[in-house]
């Protein structure tokens, strides 16, 4: 499904994501304003004002912190060119890029547009977000940009241990595995209660629900992207089965996975 979106958030108060998300389409997150802490996969770092994050579809991600101003185009990788494609992925490998002054308020006009756009109800509005979301990427493209990966890699939030990436590092590059709670205590030498505690703290979820996100997440990718086997899906994303992957699938999204395929 072919999907673009302008969505403006101005506010004085704190927020915070319940839990990790995901979506099939890029979330171009333009921080105007203000300081945010965010996740992505297994990076954390902070972000402030005229910063620009890349979040690639399927994604598993969440954002929290106090005052902030932000415009978010959200845009289906189908609707855009293959390069285009490539320079969004290119920023999203360096977890975030600063945007100079003049830049930033450049873009800040443009996005302003289409939120104006985005609430009107005209027949050609789709064609003009896109237009749109094309010259702030063309302008971005032609822009000296300073990456943010470098900070990110250093920074360390004061309640999350190092210790706690390098479990998320961990659980991200081991699905294929079977990944239980035991798995991880004695991988990491911690008990049970410390492990559940502080990763509820810090994500808002449970260390086997995120588990089980980034599973879906992975086979949803692999079922829209590729024309894989259910049985080496279900291989690749760490479920005993491919009956079991269509089950838990079916659970979650209620669509099984060769209707969910069907829908790309």
């Amino acid at each position: 499904m072919q999907f673009i979106e302008y969505e403006e958030i101005s506010t004085t108060e704190q927020m915070t994501m319940s839990s990790p998300h995901s979506h099939e389409f890029y979330e171009l997150y333009f921080l105007l304003d203000g300081k945010r802490n965010f996740f992505i996969k297994n990076k954390m770092f902070i972000a402030t004002e005229n910063t620009l994050i890349v979040v690639p579809p399927y994604s598993f991600h969440k954002t929290e912190g106090g005052a902030y101003h932000r415009i978010n185009v959200n845009v289906s990788p189908s609707l855009l060119s293959s390069t285009q494609n490539e320079f969004l992925m290119k920023i999203s490998n360096k977890t975030a890029i600063k945007l100079s002054k003049e830049t930033s308020n450049t873009i800040k006009t443009l996005l302003s547009q289409g939120v104006v756009m985005q609430k009107r109800s005209t027949p050609d509005k789709i064609d003009n977000l896109l237009s749109l979301t094309k010259t702030v990427l063309l302008l971005l493209s032609t822009q000296d940009t300073v990456s943010l990966a470098a900070v990110s890699s250093a920074y360390k939030p004061n309640d999350v241990p190092t210790e706690f990436l390098k479990i998320l590092y961990y659980i991200n590059n081991n699905l294929t595995k079977q990944i239980s709670l035991k798995t991880l205590c004695d991988e990491f030498y911690l008990s049970k209660v410390t492990l559940c505690k502080k990763f509820k703290e810090v994500m808002h979820c449970s260390i086997m629900d995120y588990v089980n996100g980034l599973r879906l997440n992975k086979a949803k990718s692999l079922l829209r992207e590729t024309n894989k086997s259910m049985e080496e899906i279900a291989e690749e994303c760490g479920y005993s089965s491919a009956n079991y992957f269509g089950l838990v699938f079916k659970k979650d999204l209620g669509l099984s996975p060769l209707n969910y395929r069907k829908t790309r």
